[in-house]
């Protein structure tokens, strides 16, 4: 069971007569157009015949049944690192294996990546091999996360199921356990165990009985050892738990090996696509520098991810250029494997050794031995046949004109990209919906990417399968869906609706349920959601123009902000008082007219008042270039207007942005200063279904008493900006979470997607936690902080202060980093009012030509503070300040997703 593809191979190896997909499908409960497919790669993989008739029939070809000589089993001697690294942990888990008088069950913990399913079979074999475990004994792997939403399919998995113990139980099967039985049961993410499943182990690893789901009479009995694996730490799993598993070993992540392991490894994964292609590969010395040196946060599976890519790229170019052999250059490499050699300065003395100066490749020839790892990601991986199978059949065609390479190149990072999309899904978000789901939403979205000529990416595909759940789940429990402005998406987004009747009738077929009209208008939301926000962006190429009235105003105020930003972004047009309104205009057009060609991320205008504001309207109709407009201008604006611009923001990003800081500005200025309840607010298309599960997702890390958990429907943007306002009346807003990007009112936004990633899920939790209260803080430095006639007063002007610095410089602070600016603020004025000495900040002069904005913020902010005290705080420090804001700013995942 070591995973789907090698379960169906398993069913036909053991099987005394050929099957259909139907009769595989059934054994392993999987949709039959799920069995299909990988009945279809073992097919071409040639592991499996192919009995032509109705209906079509399997069976397993005669050299498949065994291994070649030019093969190996894994074992500690040949793992990397064994004895540096993995030295301890090889040791630990010998000892484990040996011990009388079944070995101890243990758990292996590591970062994803690290190698931990290879270790666990690395035991396996250690302990086949002194005969501790017979020949014969099994080795059963299965992950906890593929069932972790359905406890009941999880347990049965392990323990077995009776007939008729929950709905689909149609027949007695034998569980994980009983066919470990002599043997060793390793379970993948054991983390994914609920607490009951945790304690159903207990009763097998105490006493060696267990109980098949549904069997109240009978016991059975097994010797099974446990090893388990996590990603989390210990800290995650009941004591008890922890206690019945006396072995724990921790896998070192990459970035701790040492630079002769990660040259071994890398040498070692090369030798093996050498074997696979029985072809040599050469490689010069800096991308070898590269692939040692990046950071690969993924680990040793990235590594080998990464390098799978850059030898389907070469054997690419090798097949349609007939090289004799494949070579790897460093521009073959994904960029960030190039940015290893940023570090080659730091390590080139312990280079050396490895790469010979004099040679500029190494070469990897084809003829040692494999290491077989029976559940090795990367071993199904039949890109070099496609590559094959398509530069045949393009040849064939007599294409003479036209770059074969760069045509099926396109073809081959797709095949990378659902690679990686797939390892993605084996994580948090495979547990979540169900493999039919998953399949069913794939199959969709290619359909809609056909027929509307766009892509949608993992995100937005994730988002839908979720939604697609919830719907099918209310669909058959009888609720209703009703759309409240179905009338207005369809007319807005036709192409869209008639793509998502066509996934109605698909979903209809596939699961026999009647999908209603409403339902097909939040498909439609769904296909043009990303419509809105997808506009095309250029990099530095939004102009802004800054139009004014007077002699000199515009160029005044663009070259002030200007030097202090330190860039030379943006144009001013003067409009002295005797000139023309109509001379102006033509001036303004004439200047996009010329510069056309450079305006493609098109013009924000910047004006004072009257006339000069309706020449937006008239400019784009006018040139084709889109223009977009504010008026009654004042610095601030142009400097935000000027720095979005600056550093690549798009038109309708730096329009919209502006446009909520005025609103929220003014705003503030009126709004009555008091204490608001927390709230989070969580938000899909319908409401309900989605909005749901994020509900649940957050609620174990939301403290209720103190934040209000609002779930609302998204329709449409303005209108829930506008709620959005509404709300901010009664409620401090901490975040909002849903399945549509929102960046409003500088509230941290998270996706769908990524709060159901560990890390996103504590950023969250870290926004949303209450903040440290004035009062505490209070208590503790009443004794230390003695210069100020009211420690609270002080607290209290710091804390208004560091929340305007934030609102100012647009960027959210995590609120434990913002109390601890607060606490240091307040003893920096005590230091200063005792004339203590000041810390001098290295390389002022450099920090301040690069943060000169930054710095004139957190300056103009502490002002008040200044003044107050009758104090001046040096340059030093306002920099110490400002580093301390942008070293900790907290992104929020619309602003890391991309």
């Amino acid at each position: 069971m070591l995973n789907k593809k090698d379960q169906i191979f398993n069913i036909l190896l053991n099987s005394q007569e050929s099957l259909s997909t139907t009769q595989i499908a059934e054994q392993i409960d999987l949709d039959r157009s799920t069995v299909s497919r990988y009945l279809n790669e073992l097919y071409k993989e040639e592991q499996i015949e192919r009995i032509e008739g109705r209906p079509v029939l399997f069976k397993i070809c005669q050299h498949a049944s065994g291994e070649g000589d030019s093969q190996q089993n894994v074992s500690f001697d040949n793992l990397v690192g064994a004895d540096e690294s993995l030295k301890v942990s090889i040791q630990q888990a010998k000892a484990a294996m040996l011990y009388p008088p079944r070995g101890l069950h243990t758990i292996i913990f590591g970062e994803s990546g690290t190698g931990k399913s290879l270790f666990a079979e690395c035991m396996y074999e250690f302990a086949v091999q002194p005969n501790i475990l017979k020949d014969e004994a099994p080795f059963i792997s299965f992950n906890c996360a593929d069932y972790a939403q359905n406890p009941q399919l999880l347990f049965s998995h392990i323990f077995g199921v009776k007939k008729g113990a929950f709905t689909g139980a149609d027949a007695d099967r034998v569980g994980l356990i009983g066919e470990a039985d002599g043997g060793i049961l390793f379970l993948d993410e054991i983390h994914r165990l609920p607490p009951e499943g945790q304690e159903m182990l207990f009763t097998f690893i105490d006493k060696g009985m267990y109980r098949p789901l549904g069997e109240s009479s009978m016991t059975h009995s097994a010797s099974v050892q446990i090893i388990g694996a996590t990603t989390e730490s210990a800290d995650i799993f009941l004591a008890t738990f922890k206690r019945r598993i006396p072995m724990s070993i921790t896998l070192p992540p990459l970035s701790e090996r040492t630079l002769d392991e990660r040259y071994a490894i890398l040498t070692l994964f090369l030798k093996q696509e050498a074997n696979r292609l029985n072809q040599r590969i050469t490689v010069d010395r800096n991308a070898i520098a590269a692939f040692m040196l990046y950071e690969a946060e993924g680990n040793i599976g990235q590594v080998k991810r990464d390098l799978k890519l850059v030898c389907a790229k070469a054997f690419l170019h090798y097949r349609t250029h007939q090289e004799e052999y494949l070579t790897i250059n460093q521009s073959d490499l994904p960029l960030h494997v190039q940015k290893g050699l940023l570090k080659i300065k730091e390590v080139s003395n312990r280079l050396d050794r490895f790469i010979d100066a004099n040679n500029n490749y190494l070469t990897f020839d084809p003829g040692s031995k494999d290491i077989v790892w029976s559940q090795d990601p990367a071993k199904h991986m039949d890109v070099y046949e496609t590559i094959d199978e398509k530069v045949a059949s393009l040849s064939k065609v007599g294409l003479k004109d036209i770059d074969l390479e760069k045509l099926i190149a396109t073809d081959v990072n797709k095949y990378f990209q659902v690679y990686v999309d797939e390892l993605s899904r084996s994580d948090v978000h495979r547990d979540l919906i169900e493999d039919r789901i998953w399949t069913l939403t794939d199959r969709l979205y290619d359909l809609a990417e056909s027929r509307l000529s766009r892509t949608f990416n993992e995100r937005t595909r994730f988002t839908f399968a979720l939604h697609l759940q919830s719907t099918i789940e209310r669909i058959q429990g009888k609720k209703s869906i009703i759309h409240p402005n179905l009338n207005d998406v369809r007319k807005k987004n036709l192409n869209e609706f008639q793509v998502a009747m066509e996934w109605s009738s698909i979903i209809e077929q596939e699961f026999d349920i009647d999908i209603p009209f409403d339902e097909i208008g939040f498909m439609t939301m769904f296909l043009s959601v990303d419509i809105a926000d997808s506009v095309v962006e250029q990099e530095n190429n939004v102009k802004v123009v800054l139009l004014m009235h007077g002699k000199s105003t515009a160029s005044s105020m663009l070259e002030a902000v200007q030097e202090l930003l330190g860039t030379e972004t943006g144009i001013a047009f003067n409009m002295p008082l005797t000139m023309e309104v109509k001379q102006m205009y033509e001036q303004v057009k004439n200047y996009i007219i010329n510069q056309h060609d450079a305006l493609s991320g098109g013009v924000l205008l910047l004006t004072d008042m009257g006339s000069l504001n309706s020449f937006s309207d008239m400019i784009h109709e006018e040139t084709g270039i889109r223009t977009k407009a504010i008026s009654m201008v004042s610095t601030l604006i142009v400097l935000e207007a000027v720095r979005m611009a600056s550093i690549g923001r798009s038109l309708n990003e730096i329009y919209e942005n502006i446009q909520t800081a005025y609103e929220t500005s003014v705003r503030n200025q009126f709004r009555e200063n008091k204490q608001l309840k927390k709230a989070v607010i969580v938000t899909c298309f319908t409401g309900e279904g989605v909005a749901a599960k994020l509900y649940q997702r957050i609620r174990p890390v939301v403290n209720e008493a103190e934040v209000k958990i609002i779930q609302m429907q998204f329709l449409e943007k303005s209108a829930f900006k506008q709620h959005i306002d509404e709300l901010m009346e009664r409620y401090d807003i901490r975040a909002i979470v849903g399945t549509v990007e929102m960046d409003y009112q500088h509230i941290p936004f998270f996706s769908a997607f990524d709060i159901f990633r560990k890390e996103s899920l504590e950023a969250f939790a870290r926004v949303v936690a209450a903040d440290v209260p004035i009062e505490k803080m209070v208590d503790s430095l009443s004794e230390t902080i003695t210069a100020v006639p009211s420690l609270r007063e002080l607290l209290e002007i710091i804390q208004k202060i560091v929340q305007k610095i934030q609102m100012d410089l647009n960027l959210i602070i995590d609120p434990s980093v913002t109390s601890g600016i607060i606490i240091h603020t307040a003893f920096l004025v005590e230091n200063i009012l005792l004339k203590n000495d000041v810390r001098k900040f290295p390389d002022l002069a450099a920090f301040k030509r690069s943060h000169r904005y930054e710095m004139d913020v957190v300056r103009t902010n502490i002002l008040p503070l200044e003044s107050y005290y009758h104090i001046m705080i040096p340059d030093s420090e306002i920099a110490y300040l400002t580093e301390m804001y942008l070293n900790n700013q907290l992104e929020s995942s619309s602003k890391t997703a991309h």
